[in-house]
């Protein structure tokens, strides 16, 4: 430093190598003396000399690391249970969230479509369907099961009149009734999310296999919202898979505590902790619960998670939610929901908005880096309450706010 003072710091404070042998000396009379309490200067200097850096997870660079990791841990179901051999093929796997049932039904689908076979993905809802939809090679039928049936009346020439109270009831029973034409036989038949099927489901999905065809059934006692009884499929083979590998290991051991978990659930995430934060809403004050998810959306954003990375996820069913309702919750957080409508061919109809948001009975079986868990409000933890926490907060890969009211938080820290 020809000239110390050009540098607007006091020149005793700059040591160069011509006095670098009076850092110590300098870095003493400059701290506090031994005896007085540590200050933050103290910590400052005391990480710098020890080559501390402070540094902030980048999580696009988490969510892509994050992704790989699980998909690998994951693979092993679908590597394993292609390998079982045995005739005819009916496999039944009873699996957890995040156990890599979508990636066997990807597995089995594609190398269907690759040996020139035609394969049917059947699932419950239809956010599921359109997601898989996007995931699998072009080629067979990937459906909900209410889209199965749209599509077969229609073929039969008589459109659905989705305006009559028992429309599902009629389509259902023409599925049952009505010859299957061999255009509707497939050689590969996958069922997901299995345990909100019923009997009559299952008759009507599993006609369409033909006899030496494959069959895998796909289901989660946890995620069952619907409470409906177990489907039963004599003489199939069963596999369970009971590792939990996309949600981090905090979350799954929240969950147990609490008694979430009807069947054992390991954690098998590469993630130990998650980031998780609640913020609380006075129950049934609707505007608290609104800015307190206007602040976990900012909370998520802060934390440097795009739009595009944060769903939100409704603890009550769309017609009961107020979030799942509105087009906005502030002039720059605009939702994409489910409006509730259909057009002339099924398709529903979704509110334009740059933060995706459902209910947690429609975003069951996807995912995403960051979930806002909100409206999360209960008088009493029974087994729906729960397998509803199980779902909703199993959907965070990275990170996960739930915005519950005060009534809700007494419950969870009741169980804890």
């Amino acid at each position: 430093m020809r000239d110390p003072h050009l540098a607007g710091i006091d020149p005793r404070h700059i040591l160069d190598a011509s006095s670098k042998h009076r850092l110590a000396a300098v870095i003493r009379e400059t701290l506090p003396v031994a005896d007085a309490e540590p200050n933050e200067q103290f910590d400052k200097v005391t990480r710098f000399l020890g080559n501390m850096l402070s540094l902030r997870p980048d999580p696009s660079s988490m969510i892509g690391n994050a992704a790989e990791m699980v998909s690998r841990l994951a693979g092993g179901l679908a590597t394993w249970a292609r390998r079982l051999d045995f005739a005819p093929f009916r496999l039944r796997v009873v699996g957890t969230a995040g156990s890599g049932k979508t990636q066997l039904a990807l597995a089995e689908f594609s190398a269907a479509i690759d040996a020139g076979l035609c394969p049917l993905y059947v699932c419950y809802n239809r956010p599921l369907a359109d997601h898989i939809a996007r995931l699998m090679p072009a080629g067979g039928r990937v459906v909900s099961f209410h889209m199965l049936s749209d599509a077969f009346a229609r073929e039969q020439g008589g459109a659905p009149n989705y305006g009559a109270s028992d429309v599902w009831e009629q389509i259902e029973a023409q599925m049952t009734a009505s010859p299957l034409p061999e255009s509707w036989k497939y050689d590969v038949v996958i069922v997901d999310e299995g345990q909100d099927f019923s009997i009559a489901w299952r008759d009507i999905v599993l006609r369409m296999l033909k006899e030496d065809g494959r069959a895998i059934w796909l289901e989660d006692p946890n995620q069952n919202l619907y409470g409906k009884d177990s489907v039963p499929l004599p003489g199939w083979v069963t596999l369970h898979s009971d590792t939990n590998y996309r949600s981090p290991r905090q979350i799954v051991d929240i969950l147990a505590a609490i008694g979430a978990t009807q069947t054992p659930v390991e954690a098998g995430s590469p993630f130990k902790g998650a980031d998780i934060e609640e913020l609380i809403y006075p129950e049934g004050d609707t505007e608290a619960m609104l800015a307190q998810t206007r602040r976990a959306i900012t909370l998520c954003l802060g934390a440097g998670f795009t739009r595009d990375d944060i769903a939100i996820a409704s603890f009550r069913g769309r017609e009961k939610s107020v979030i799942l309702h509105l087009d906005q919750l502030s002039d720059v957080h605009t939702l994409k929901s489910f409006t509730g409508e259909y057009d002339l061919f099924g398709n529903p109809q979704y509110r334009d908005g740059g933060l995706l948001a459902e209910s947690v009975y429609r975003f069951k079986g996807q995912s995403a880096p960051a979930i806002i868990f909100t409206e999360i409000d209960f008088a009493e933890m029974d087994q729906l309450v729960l397998r509803k926490l199980f779902v909703g907060m199993t959907r965070a890969r990275l990170k996960l706010v739930l915005v519950l009211s005060d009534r809700a938080e007494r419950q969870l820290l009741d169980r804890l």
